[in-house]
Order: C-alpha cells, then structure tokens, then sequence
C-alpha cells in the first residue's frame, strides 16, 4: 500500500473513531481555528490531515500520527534498529 492511501485510510479511521465528520470538526475545532464539517469533508477528499492538527487527531481518535502523516512523523531509517530495541 503506498503512503497517499495509508494516510487517507488512517483520516477515514479518525473521522469513524470520532463518529463522524461534524462530530470530528467539533473535537478538532479550537477558538484560534474552526474547523468545520466541510474541512473535513475536504480533508477527506485530498486525503490527508495538515501536519499542525495530527498530534490534536491522535489525542482526540487514537489514530496514531505515524499513520497519519507519515511524511512529516517517521523515524529516519538509519535510526529504525535503535527503536526496535
């Protein structure tokens, strides 16, 4: 499975963790930022969250940030056997 999918996947497990679309734009909206069904509806259809909201979606769903965004949260490969261990 490529990264584009696996992050969409993951957005989707969110959205469902938080039952739903308006019920996650509630738990992800702050005063500073609204978010609003219609974001996440768009989210949804990019197919992936923005990096500055992943570690909010990871304490609200569960839904690790690895998985979400990959590309922003990995461990670089030469340091992959240091967390292994």
């Amino acid at each position: 499975m490529n990264p584009a999918t696996e992050m969409r996947e993951a957005l989707v497990d969110a959205v469902d963790s938080a039952k739903g679309q308006v019920a996650f734009a509630s738990a992800m909206s702050t005063s500073e930022r609204p978010v609003s069904q219609q974001i996440v509806s768009y989210w949804l259809k990019r197919g992936f969250l923005p990096a500055e909201l992943v570690v909010r979606a990871e304490l609200i769903t569960g839904v690790s940030r690895f998985r979400l965004r990959p590309d922003v949260f990995c461990i670089p490969k030469d340091l992959e056997s240091i967390q292994a261990a």
